[in-house]
């Protein structure tokens, strides 16, 4: 069910009956928000220019999770940082007046697997929640008629399919000495639009959140290439000949890398049987005699195929794919907090 603009959460909200059972009394006001079976996914009205789309219920109404400090404050979190918030608003001079909407991701660092699948439900239209290695919300580029300002009355179309993605981080979860979850700042992100303006029309008002980018190392990367370069030379001629689809030559790989793992007492202690740390790889790399030097073409080999580079822009494509793993591979990368403004 998607509710796209202020007026549609307003309509469905009185149009739902107010739940009554042997948990909820008719002043409870619990009132789902489609399914009567899923009650946590409900619309709560603040007042008559605000409304809540919530996916939980008050500690109240989940005794059974009483005892759980984890989950205790979990909930408080849920009922106080809410998934979706919808208002109507006037500007300071009093002659403009627009809806917003306030967006809210997870409240874990990760595997909020509610609070995911009920943004994806019911975001607007033209707004996707995205639960990647990065959490951002995707919405459409407005275009706006020349001569016509977002905010303004008048007309105002989107006509282009770009999208751009606002990034919004994830909550870090961490531990005091009483047991208690404490978690980081109310991460959110807020989107405005004039009511008259066609559904899937947004503008974006912040917060700008730093956003972590990747960024290679050059010094490192530089003492490495020749070492690399060498090395992607001799793959290229042997991994034609090297059967690195074959299950039994793989099983094979893996047990000798493991096997080499268990001789040296910096990697005896790794998990992930098969796996080559930054450390090993770099080590190979640098030495043409190293007994693991065809596990690691076997390394490269098995995620971008070689036999299928028959053409010079497939021979482009290899190659970069083997310089964004090998950044990977021997650690070249960091990740820096970038401030976005834009």
């Amino acid at each position: 069910m998607k509710l796209n603009t202020f007026n549609d959460v307003e309509k469905r909200y009185h149009e739902i009956k107010p739940l009554v059972s042997k948990y909820h009394t008719l002043e409870d006001n619990v009132r789902p928000i489609a399914d009567r079976r899923r009650k946590y996914e409900r619309i709560e009205r603040v007042h008559s220019n605000k409304y809540i789309l919530r996916d939980t219920l008050p500690l109240e109404s989940t005794p059974q999770y009483v005892n759980s400090p984890w989950y205790k404050k979990y909930l408080e979190l849920a009922i106080e940082r809410p998934p979706i918030t919808w208002e109507k608003k006037t500007n300071p001079g009093g002659d403009l007046t627009y809806e917003e909407i306030t967006v809210r991701a997870g409240i874990n660092h990760s595997y909020d697997t509610s609070r995911y699948n009920f943004l994806r439900e019911y975001l607007p239209r033209y707004m996707h929640f995205n639960s990647g290695s990065k959490h951002f919300i995707r919405h459409k580029v407005v275009d706006i008629e020349k001569g016509v300002y977002v905010g303004e009355e008048g007309i105002v179309r989107s006509t282009t399919n770009k999208y751009v993605d606002r990034y919004i981080p994830r909550p870090e979860y961490r531990w005091r000495i009483s047991a208690t979850p404490v978690t980081d700042p109310d991460f959110l992100l807020r989107f405005r639009r004039k009511d008259k303006w066609p559904v899937g029309v947004w503008d974006f008002s912040g917060p700008f959140w730093p956003e972590p980018r990747l960024r290679v190392d050059k010094h490192k990367k530089n003492s490495l290439k020749p070492h690399i370069d060498k090395f992607y030379e001799w793959m290229c001629i042997i991994g034609p000949l090297m059967p690195y689809d074959d299950w039994d030559y793989r099983e094979r790989m893996i047990n000798e890398i493991n096997e080499h793992k268990r001789g040296v007492s910096y990697f005896k202690s790794l998990q992930n049987p098969g796996t080559l740390p930054a450390r090993l790889a770099t080590e190979i790399v640098m030495d043409y005699n190293h007994p693991l030097r065809t596990h690691l073409a076997w390394h490269f080999l098995t995620q971008t195929d070689i036999r299928g580079v028959d053409t010079q822009e497939a021979g482009r494509k290899f190659r970069n794919d083997f310089n964004r793993r090998a950044n990977d591979t021997f650690d070249l990368q960091y990740t820096e907090m970038v401030q976005q403004e834009n």
